[in-house]
């Protein structure tokens, strides 16, 4: 048995708001606010020896390197938190 199309099917649906929100309101993401606490607490040496490289890059002049390797690993010491 099948069914037809209808191209109207899915405007019938109200617009959903999440039941904790009020309408109007956003929905904030939590790791927003975890994220900068995070790299005081836990990830400050990785941050370090990121922030390291940045300035070591900054000096070159022939404008070659990277800091992807020291980013990465703050970025997952990050996400670990």
């Amino acid at each position: 048995m099948s069914f037809s199309y209808s191209p109207t099917f899915f405007q019938h649906f109200p617009k959903y708001h999440a039941p904790h929100l009020k309408p109007g309101e956003e929905l904030k993401d939590p790791l927003d606010e975890l994220k900068p606490r995070c790299l005081t607490t836990h990830c400050g040496s990785w941050l370090g020896e990121y922030n390291e490289c940045v300035n070591r890059i900054s000096m070159r002049t022939d404008g070659k390197g990277n800091c992807k390797g020291q980013f990465e690993e703050l970025i997952q010491c990050q996400d670990h938190c």
